[in-house]
């Protein structure tokens, strides 16, 4: 059986036509209807029936997806034990959010590219549920962020939790003040849009007090969050480990609250593919990078220089 005609099953059944796969894998839409006729003869049976200008997958096709990743991962393996790791080569579609961008991640790039020298990046640096959907289309190859990861047929690989506490500059309140979730809620908030994990995570601890905040303003870069933080312009959740040199210097206040904010659990997160046997390592390299594993880590006080 060709592994190429089972990458080729597999583009159609993720990007939804013979059109979307052909351009994904740089073919003409008749070679990508050439290529699923032959499977279907190998096979014995029926992938795709028409709708109209549209394919729909049959029962048969669905069934074989799972068992075409498996054989296409291994194959992928194979060619990686047989050639030599200075030898893998490929571009990998990086997804991060904002504070791995910050914090642990060029330890990661400096780790792949020792073991991996022919491995390039193409980094994005997102909001983590529109990670996940780019992960979904298969726009990303790999994706580092909180959360879950309700993707099908994912893999996951954890990277530890980071723990957020409300912060403020010493300007708007003091060193030390007890303010509970119905003083926060009066005050003016800085916060990542909806589709971070961080900002679900709030809206949860108001819920749990029966409360919703009324000021709310939103900025969609971590960097900028905790900038005008600084300023006194509002409070915001922000990672204590990251800003342990901010609360040391006082340039930054952590506010004492009652409810404990719940802790943001990261993962990287892939889907196998042929030409990219290489995700599983990097995951794994992640995880031994991955500063959440770690908390106490002195590193973490390096990233606090953020402005």
């Amino acid at each position: 059986m060709n592994s190429r005609h089972l990458d080729t099953l597999l583009c159609v059944m993720r990007l939804g036509g013979i059109g979307a796969a052909a351009r994904h894998l740089n073919l003409t839409q008749p070679t990508v209807t050439r290529r699923i006729q032959e499977l279907e003869r190998e096979l014995g049976t029926e992938l795709f029936q028409r709708d109209g200008r549209r394919v729909v997958a049959t029962a048969s096709a669905r069934l074989c997806v799972a068992n075409a990743e498996r054989i296409l991962a291994e194959v992928a393996a194979m060619r990686v034990a047989a050639s030599g790791l200075a030898s893998v080569g490929g571009t990998v579609r990086a997804g991060v959010v904002e504070l791995v961008a910050l914090s642990w991640f060029d330890r990661l790039l400096l780790r792949v590219g020792e073991i991996y020298p022919k491995i390039a990046f193409e980094i994005d640096v997102d909001l983590s549920s529109r990670l996940v959907t780019k992960l979904a289309r298969r726009e990303l190859d790999i994706i580092f962020v909180p959360g879950a990861i309700p993707v099908p047929r994912a893999v996951s690989v954890d990277l530890g939790a980071c723990c957020f506490r409300w912060m403020a500059s010493p300007s708007r309140l003091p060193a030390g003040m007890s303010s509970s979730p119905e003083d926060i809620s009066e005050l003016p908030i800085i916060t990542l849009p909806h589709e971070a994990d961080v900002h679900e995570n709030m809206i949860r601890w108001f819920e749990a007090a029966g409360l919703t905040p009324s000021r709310l303003s939103f900025c969609n870069s971590f960097s900028v969050v905790a900038s005008l933080v600084r300023k006194g312009l509002g409070v915001s959740l922000l990672p204590s480990n990251f800003f342990a040199d901010d609360l040391s210097r006082g340039t930054l206040v952590a506010l004492s609250t009652g409810p404990v904010v719940p802790t943001s659990r990261y993962s990287a997160a892939y889907l196998p593919v042929a030409n990219l046997a290489v995700l599983p390592q990097i995951a794994s390299l992640a995880r031994e990078e991955s500063w959440f594993l770690t908390p106490d880590d002195p590193r973490w006080r390096n990233g606090s220089a953020i402005t």
